[in-house]
């Protein structure tokens, strides 16, 4: 009777033991903090605007309106004539046409929602594309100097070392000027030329890309070594190597799941900094390339009329600083979630 109870608790056992996952119990444990789990709706309501911006506003592109003219307050709305609305600037959703300048409008007569919006998608870009770059680049080496140890660990650090002496900022205003002359004075040829087109083709974010993914990667590259001689001293890795298991194996299959989640995590904690960096060179004139919206630009726009038409910079000011603060308490979130310690 005790073995049939036993055997058919065993089930029951089974799942619980499944559910009781390290990733179980930091799910659990995030979902514990209400700051962090608004915090990450509040990013997927970014993304979800930045995706289907054009279907969210009364304008496409730069929200132009000639009827109403420039540094209108919030709520001057009129519904758009065709005949007033500059070419190329009709909504792909008509039905919000009577919504204009709900939040004003800036010294060009654009509408500062519609900016805002398209802002979203340079902001989120940059995180998706220097935090992608940051975490496969910084991981992978990280990895592989922590696994080998010995000299090559000594060396690929060094170089880390190196380049981590390299005052980022200055490096990435430095290139932004010397590609941006060369694109006004067109003096730019071969390579060059192509790597100029490019970044105009992308609004002036091809080279924030590169210097921000050259140079985000040092300080995870420092977290996945040290977190990787922590976990290949273990016994399961030993074990792995005992039995003649091959090292892309041992990587991909013992070291890699076990260092994933804690890198994840300080990733989230640097977005704000790609997010910051590229509002300041906008604000700065060393960004994107106008007209294409960029909460830094609007911000700079703003702050020459800020005592005359003030509400402008309400918009671009609010998204920037709740899209940073929603990034660093889901960064705090998701660090608490994975510290064993933190659990109950």
């Amino acid at each position: 009777m005790a073995a049939a109870t036993q055997k058919a608790a065993s089930p029951t056992t089974d799942l619980d033991r499944r559910e009781r996952s390290p990733l179980g119990d930091a799910f659990r444990q995030l979902l514990k903090n209400k700051v962090a789990v608004a915090s990450g709706i509040f990013i997927i309501l970014l993304i979800f605007l930045a995706i289907f911006a054009d279907y969210f506003n009364a304008y496409a592109l730069q929200g132009f309106n000639d009827a109403l003219g420039p540094n209108q307050p919030p709520y001057a709305k009129q519904v758009l004539q065709d005949n007033n609305a500059r070419p190329g600037t009709e909504s792909k959703n008509p039905s919000l046409e009577g919504f204009v300048y709900w939040l004003g409008a800036d010294n060009l007569g654009r509408d500062l929602w519609t900016r805002t919006l398209y802002g979203t998608r340079v902001s989120m870009a940059v995180a998706l594309v220097a935090g992608t770059v940051s975490l496969v680049v910084g991981v992978t080496y990280g990895i592989v100097a922590g696994y080998l140890g010995g000299r090559a660990d000594d060396l690929m650090m060094r170089i880390v070392d190196f380049l981590y002496g390299l005052p980022l900022l200055i490096v990435v205003i430095l290139v932004q000027v010397y590609f941006k002359s060369l694109d006004r004075s067109n003096e730019a040829t071969g390579l060059v030329s192509y790597l100029v087109d490019i970044d105009q083709a992308m609004g002036g974010l091809f080279f924030i890309f590169v210097i921000l993914g050259a140079l985000s990667w040092l300080s995870m590259a420092r977290i996945a070594r040290g977190q990787t001689l922590s976990i290949k001293e273990k016994e399961f890795v030993e074990a792995a190597q005992s039995i003649g298991a091959r090292p892309q194996r041992i990587i991909f299959k013992q070291i890699l799941p076990n260092i994933l989640g804690p890198c994840l995590v300080q990733e989230t904690l640097e977005i704000p900094g790609y997010i910051l960096t590229e509002a300041f060179l906008s604000f700065i004139g060393l960004g994107v390339n106008a007209p294409t919206p960029s909460w830094g630009i609007m911000i700079n726009e703003a702050f020459q009329g800020l005592r005359s038409h003030p509400y402008a910079l309400i918009p671009p000011a609010v998204a920037l600083t709740l899209t940073v603060l929603a990034f660093n308490f889901l960064g705090d979130g998701l660090r608490d979630a994975f510290d064993p310690r933190l659990r109950e």
